[in-house]
């Protein structure tokens, strides 16, 4: 299964979280199992706590009926998440999904962004190094004469102080924020299509391209920036899940890409270059260990983490919670 980290993949994730049956859920939550957890994975079947092995705790909090979670982040405490949710349609708002904030002992679950409208999607949730501001992602349909016409996408920008809110950037999705503060990496859309990564300002100025070389894909997403760690703190390398490479004059986007394998590629922070370092079989959100030297993701069934030293892949966990979902690596 090909995973958009747009608002496709949240109305998919919704009907299959409806069509789930209580037998292929795992434990109820508990009180306090985020806090015990190496793992977060959200997927259709919640908000998902796993040791160290890949094993399911329990779900962290009790989520609505017939919702389904995605693109989890952790707060720069290590305490809380912020996620999107996708629930049942709104009789004011209509169908769309919100970001919503928890902390890890299951506590506190209430709404960061609402979505205003029919077809408004928030997504991919990242926080600056303070805690104190909060980009995302915003899709919303465009619906002229009762028919469907494309999306608007956009990148935004929160004060969670203030309640400030601007739009940074249009045709954007998936943001990573540089270990700096300073810059911001996203999957620019043309025609709500993923075209490449493009890098502007942390205020949404000089937006432009971001590899210096010819290098380009068919798809790609979920850009991740290396953790700054005492042993390196000057690092400014991300990984992002892709297919299609090629090196050669930039290609339109592509939707489709089925028997083109998909792969983990590490990038610098100058754009001036790109290697693999693996392939994952579909497309995959990683997730760095807190030390830098790992990645987890889940995909066609299985948990894998990648050592980036020795590019040699562990599975963890084999099972249906792991076809798709999206991660995020606590300690």
């Amino acid at each position: 299964m090909r995973r958009l980290a747009l608002a496709t993949a949240f109305v998919a994730a919704a009907v299959i979280a409806a069509c789930a049956s209580p037998a292929a859920l795992p434990p109820p939550p508990a009180s306090g199992v985020g806090t015990q957890a190496r793992f977060v994975l959200a997927n259709p079947a919640g908000l998902l706590a796993l040791d160290d092995a890949a094993r399911p705790l329990g779900r962290i909090v009790d989520l609505p009926p017939q919702s389904a979670p995605a693109t989890p982040v952790v707060s720069p405490t290590g305490k809380s998440l912020v996620f999107a949710l996708t629930q049942q349609p709104n009789k004011q708002t209509g169908f769309g999904s919100d970001l919503f904030t928890v902390s890890l002992d299951g506590t506190g679950m209430k709404p960061v962004v609402s979505h205003e409208g029919d077809n408004v999607f928030y997504a991919s949730p990242r926080f600056d190094q303070t805690g104190n501001v909060l980009y995302f992602h915003r899709r919303a349909a465009v619906i002229t004469g009762g028919s469907f016409i494309g999306n608007q996408d956009s990148l935004e920008r929160l004060d969670l102080r203030t309640g400030e809110r601007k739009t940074l950037l249009k045709d954007g999705a998936d943001p990573a924020i540089s270990p700096d503060g300073s810059k911001i990496v996203y999957v620019h859309l043309n025609q709500g299509q993923p075209d490449g990564l493009w890098t502007a300002n942390i205020d949404g100025s000089d937006a432009r391209p971001f590899f210096k070389t010819k290098d380009s894909w068919w798809y790609l997403q979920a850009p991740r920036f290396a953790p700054a760690t005492a042993a390196q703190p000057s690092r400014c390398e991300f990984i992002f899940s892709g297919a299609g490479h090629a090196v050669s004059s930039v290609r339109g986007p592509g939707l489709a890409h089925l028997n083109i394998p998909s792969e983990l590629f590490l990038a610098p922070c100058d754009g001036s270059g790109v290697r693999s370092v693996g392939q994952t079989g579909d497309d995959v959100v990683p997730a760095w260990s807190p030390d830098g030297t790992q990645v987890a993701y889940v995909g066609v069934g299985g948990f894998f983490v990648l050592n980036l030293g020795t590019q040699n892949v562990r599975t963890l966990a084999q099972g249906q919670d792991f076809f798709f979902g999206d991660l995020v690596w606590l300690r």
